[in-house]
């Protein structure tokens, strides 16, 4: 699979404050905060470079870390499926169904968020590594 460089500390970074604006999202009730959100995420699918917050923090503390090197599969995979599981969640909230189940929903996400921040076990790279292992 191809390889890029990844800085760990920035991609932290960014995890944590997609957590953050998604704890906000909940707390104040902002569907459209969770949209804006997930899109950011998604974009992040697309190329590293689209993840505004991981491009910062890459930004500033570039020269006090080296990057490693990781699967970009599993990098996009991740912001995959973390951009699908909000997207999901805003789609219940617009569309009234299970509104009180949605913002449960988002705040159980934003814990795998912080989980893979903080304690640096992803759910979505266990997935991927298992769907891997299961396809080959």
């Amino acid at each position: 699979m191809q390889q890029c460089l990844i800085y760990d500390g920035s991609l932290r970074f960014s995890r944590a404050t997609y957590g953050v604006l998604l704890l906000a999202a909940v707390l104040i009730h902002s569907q459209w905060l969770v949209l804006a959100i997930s899109l950011l995420i998604i974009f992040g699918v697309f190329s590293m470079k689209l993840n505004i917050p991981y491009q910062l923090h890459a930004l500033v503390y570039k020269k006090k870390s080296a990057p490693a090197p990781r699967e970009s599969g599993e990098i996009n995979f991740v912001a995959g499926a973390t951009g699908a599981l909000l997207l999901i969640g805003f789609l219940l909230l617009y569309f009234d169904k299970f509104a009180n189940f949605a913002w449960i929903y988002l705040l159980i996400v934003d814990l795998m968020i912080f989980l893979a921040c903080f304690v640096g076990f992803c759910v979505a790279t266990l997935m991927y590594v298992l769907l891997k292992k299961l396809l080959n």
